[in-house]
C-alpha cells in the first residue's frame, strides 16, 4: 500500500467513526466510482485521480492537501466540515426516499 491509499484509508475510516459515512459504498457512491475501483485505489492497486480526490475533498470535510501529501491538518475547518456532514446526511435522506 502507497502513501497515498493510506492517507485515503486513514480519511475514510474517519468518517465512517465520525457519521460521515456508513460505508466505503457509500464514499464511492458520493465521489462517482465504481465500488471495485475505489476498493482497488484504497488497496493501493490503482493510483486515484486528481478528479477523484478532489471529488472525495468537496463531499467530504478532508483536506486536499492533505490527502494529496499528507501534509497539513486532514480535517477541514469545523464550519465547513459541518456543513458538509449535514449536507451528506441531507442527500443521503433525499437518496433514501428516492428509493
Amino acid at each position: 500500500m502507497n502513501d497515498l491509499s493510506e492517507r485515503l484509508r486513514t480519511a475514510v475510516e474517519f468518517l465512517e467513526a465520525n457519521g460521515y459515512a456508513e460505508t466505503d459504498l457509500e464514499v464511492a457512491r458520493r465521489c462517482n466510482i465504481a465500488p471495485s475501483s475505489f476498493c482497488m485505489i484504497m488497496k493501493g492497486q490503482r493510483v486515484p485521480t486528481w478528479g477523484l480526490l478532489l471529488d472525495f475533498c468537496d463531499a467530504y470535510p478532508i483536506d486536499f492537501w492533505w490527502i494529496r501529501t499528507g501534509a497539513g491538518d486532514m480535517i477541514k475547518s469545523n464550519r465547513e466540515a459541518e456543513l458538509l456532514k449535514r449536507i451528506a446526511r441531507l442527500e443521503e435522506e433525499i437518496r433514501r426516499l428516492k428509493e
